[in-house]
């Protein structure tokens, strides 16, 4: 979800609300990161601002007895070779990270290349709206997607199902190709207003249709699993760089 420290209209602590009226036990902000510009994507001084005040609204939070806790985290804009715009000493710091491409996305040419280079990224834990679609505008890139969610598999990390209605991305064939390799999935909202939150139901419609094991799907986790899973995959790409 977007906040108004990028291109969302919602404050964190609007947002936080929001989904603690949904009885969400956590949540992520992710709002996007510098080299998306035209979304005001935020720099490293930005996110540590921006971590001030996730910690004044986590403060607030626990003194209610409906306890939601705000995770740190950003979108990262990903160049077509797969690497992000932002400090690593930075992202470290972050509860999750999530990569996505928002550049040369009409191209017809296969792309798995470009995937499988994202995916091994040692800094990022989702693949946020993979394949760039977007209904009645772009068509979304091609790539050989079983091999892709084969590497997402291998390397546990995950894909997500932007619940956006205008991109609804992966959409139901993909997701049964992820499935079929046993990738993870997550659902993210893409939420710019704190409305938005109930676009989630597009995406739990999508992974009941698609029937993904409720395992598999990164939201179901509790916080301290996730956060186990997050350290994992950050020990792992410590260890390969």
């Amino acid at each position: 979800m977007h906040t108004t420290w990028s291109d969302g209209s919602g404050t964190v602590a609007q947002m936080a609300e929001a989904a603690r009226e949904r009885g969400y036990n956590y949540i992520a902000i992710t709002d996007h990161s510098k080299g998306l510009k035209i979304a005001g994507g935020i720099d490293e001084a930005d996110l540590r601002k921006q971590a001030a005040e996730i910690a004044k609204v986590n403060v607030l939070m626990s003194r209610d007895s409906r306890k939601l806790k705000v995770l740190r985290s950003i979108e990262m804009n990903l160049n077509p070779r797969g690497e992000g715009d932002m400090d690593c000493r930075f992202l470290s710091k972050l509860d999750l990270v999530l990569g996505s491409f928002h550049s040369v996305l009409r191209v017809k040419e296969d792309q798995t290349a470009r995937y499988l280079a994202a995916l091994l990224n040692p800094q990022i834990q989702i693949l946020a709206h993979p394949q760039g679609r977007i209904y009645n505008y772009r068509l979304g890139l091609k790539a050989d997607w079983p091999r892709v969610f084969a590497e997402t598999a291998k390397l546990d990390k995950a894909v997500e199902i932007d619940c956006y209605p205008d991109r609804q991305d992966l959409n139901l064939s993909l997701l049964r190709l992820a499935r079929t390799e046993g990738a993870r999935i997550s659902l993210g909202t893409d939420a710019h207003h704190p409305w938005q939150l109930g676009f989630i139901e597009l995406g739990l419609a999508a992974t009941l249709q698609a029937k993904i094991p409720a395992e598999r799907i990164v939201n179901f986790m509790s916080i301290s699993d996730l956060k186990r899973w997050v350290r994992q995959l950050q020990k792992a790409g410590i260890r390969k760089q």
